[in-house]
């Protein structure tokens, strides 16, 4: 009886303890629900604001990118990439034209330079074939750049350029090969092909390379110092004529440049048909090694030639060609600064050209002197240059102003260095080239204006025959009291401008008698070296001034003038 009784006790104890524990758990259970149910609530809460966190962002950065394109941008950042790649060329051509050594270093650093300004540019940049076009060929270049330049440039065509192969070094002629191997095998592309200052024994390894090239898509060719044909040459057995003038080898070649041409032997030299531009610079005085001179203008009479350039010691006085016997049927435009270049002019009949630009020679004192006795022989010429950078010293008579005016009497373009303007402005010639639009006079010495005391009587008197107002335009140097005397004066009588006139600042001139402003400077001092001291450790430097462009013509004025003539000749 007893123990069951304590069996009963032991039971009710243990039922209760158990109902005990059995209550807290379920108090912290509920407890412990409560909370998560308030924290699921405030994590409600929280996504809620989150999302309209994230859409007052996104509708705020909108607003940002709009308020953002809306700003007024730099003039530099509004260019299309078209026009900005435009400019990029250039920049990079001009600064690879200064470069005298055209080192492909200096390339690659001038554009990197360019890409480094913006992300915008440098996309720009490594994304336009057309500034990768250009490959310098130097013992200086590496494998690496010229890989880069025939990735990016893509299928464009390539301007090559080889020179200064000009050392003794071994490793420089694996170097040449390696280039020619990785440059060959885009021979169609090539557009362009310059070759001057190469060491004969690098000279033959490139001839050898090109011999059987073709090369459809050259337009241009430019040679320096270099023998034609190639003889005598290291590893090359035979004489070698250029690849560019055989038959079929450059379809397309359209422009020639020779400097200093080396044609040895007693080669003919035949310029290929197809060749629009000739070019040639001799600027060697052996007249013996000029015995090409016959075969080459009977060739230029047969190619389609429309504009002619010799320069230098081009005598051919000592070859009796007879007066009108180059015929040159397309010709458009020829410079002529050669010496003796009276027999080439008289040789040479060009029914269509044009642009006219005749330079005194080494002998010649003034290229006036060059067309005595040729009336009518340029009527087609409307545009035309005579300069002489040296002083005249013959007496000042009309006689060979009127010469040109006759040999040219249809021009509408003058341009004249002060020498010839002291020549060629006389009153008795001033009846002439009655369609005379414009007349530039460029001063090549800091005192020379002397042109100026014939120029004012030359267009009054061409005035008085009511010939019309032309357009006088001053280049190069002029002293400050000679830009003021020359506005007083010719202001009125024709339309004034100044285009790159440099002057000394020790007049200071802001303005005249009249009642408008006439010439707004632009002041550009810059340091200029004066060596006349003959002293080898000092130099003593003074600023000069430069005009970049002015006009005198007031807006309207030609209208005003054109109804003041209209009533003259009604009045009539």
């Amino acid at each position: 009886m007893m123990e069951c009784s304590t069996t009963s006790a032991c039971t009710s104890i243990c039922q209760m303890s158990f109902e005990s524990t059995n209550s807290a758990k379920m108090y912290e259970l509920n407890t412990a629900r409560t909370v998560l149910a308030a924290l699921e609530q405030q994590e409600q809460v929280l996504f809620d604001q989150l999302r309209n966190v994230h859409s007052a962002a996104q509708a705020q950065r909108t607003k940002v990118e709009e308020l953002i394109r809306q700003l007024p941008r730099a003039p530099i950042s509004r260019l299309p990439n078209e026009l900005l790649i435009r400019i990029f060329n250039l920049l990079l051509g001009a600064a690879l034209d200064s470069d005298v050594r055209r080192l492909p270093d200096r390339q690659l650093c001038r554009m990197q330079g360019l890409a480094g300004v913006s992300r915008h540019w440098r996309d720009v940049i490594l994304n336009s074939p057309s500034l990768w076009t250009t490959i310098l060929v130097t013992p200086d270049c590496e494998t690496t750049t010229v890989k880069v330049h025939l990735h990016r440039s893509s299928q464009l065509t390539l301007d090559i350029d080889v020179h200064s192969w000009n050392s003794f070094r071994l490793a420089d002629e694996d170097l040449l090969k390696d280039l020619l191997t990785m440059l060959i095998p885009h021979a169609h592309r090539w557009r362009s092909f310059a070759m001057g200052d190469v060491r004969e024994r690098f000279l033959s390894r490139v001839l050898v390379r090109l011999q059987h090239v073709a090369f459809p898509s050259l337009t241009q060719l430019t040679m320096s110092n270099i023998p034609i044909p190639f003889d005598d040459l290291p590893f090359v057995e035979t004489s070698i004529y250029p690849v560019f003038f055989r038959l079929g080898a450059c379809p397309r070649l359209k422009y020639l440049n020779f400097v200093d041409p080396d044609f040895v032997g007693g080669e003919e030299v035949r310029v290929p048909f197809s060749v629009t531009a000739v070019s040639v610079h001799v600027n060697y005085d052996d007249y013996e090694e000029l015995h090409w001179i016959p075969s080459f203008f009977d060739s230029l009479s047969c190619a389609q030639l429309t504009s002619l350039t010799l320069v230098g010691y081009f005598d051919i006085s000592e070859y009796h060609f007879l007066p009108n016997s180059i015929q040159l049927p397309l010709l458009a435009k020829f410079v002529c600064k050669v010496i003796k270049a009276r027999a080439l002019v008289e040789a040479i009949v060009a029914p269509s050209l044009s642009h006219m630009e005749c330079y005194s020679g080494i002998s010649d004192n003034s290229p006036i002197n060059n067309f005595t006795g040729l009336e009518s022989k340029f009527t087609c010429v409307d545009r035309l240059v005579l300069f002489n950078s040296r002083p005249v010293f013959q007496g000042l008579d009309s006689r060979g102003a009127k010469d040109v005016c006759l040999a040219f009497p249809n021009i509408r373009h003058l341009t004249l260095s002060s020498s010839e303007a002291a020549m060629m402005l006389h009153p008795d010639a001033a009846a002439h080239w009655q369609h005379l639009k414009s007349l530039t006079i460029h001063s090549t010495a800091k005192d020379s204006s002397g042109f100026l005391g014939g120029l004012l009587p030359w267009l009054k008197r061409r005035l008085d025959m009511s010939r019309p107002m032309i357009t006088v335009t001053f280049q190069g140097w002029m002293n400050g009291h000679a830009i003021s005397s020359s506005y007083e004066a010719l202001h009125g009588i024709c339309f004034l401008e100044w285009s790159g006139v440099r002057y000394h600042p020790e007049v200071v001139i802001s303005g005249t008698a009249s009642s408008r402003p006439w010439l707004e400077m632009l002041e550009m001092s810059k340091p200029f070296p004066n060596f006349a001291s003959g002293s080898k450790n000092t130099m003593s430097v003074w600023p000069f001034s430069q005009v970049e462009y002015v006009s005198d013509r007031c807006p309207g004025c030609e209208e005003k003038k054109a109804d003041e003539d209209t009533q003259l000749m009604s009045i009539g």
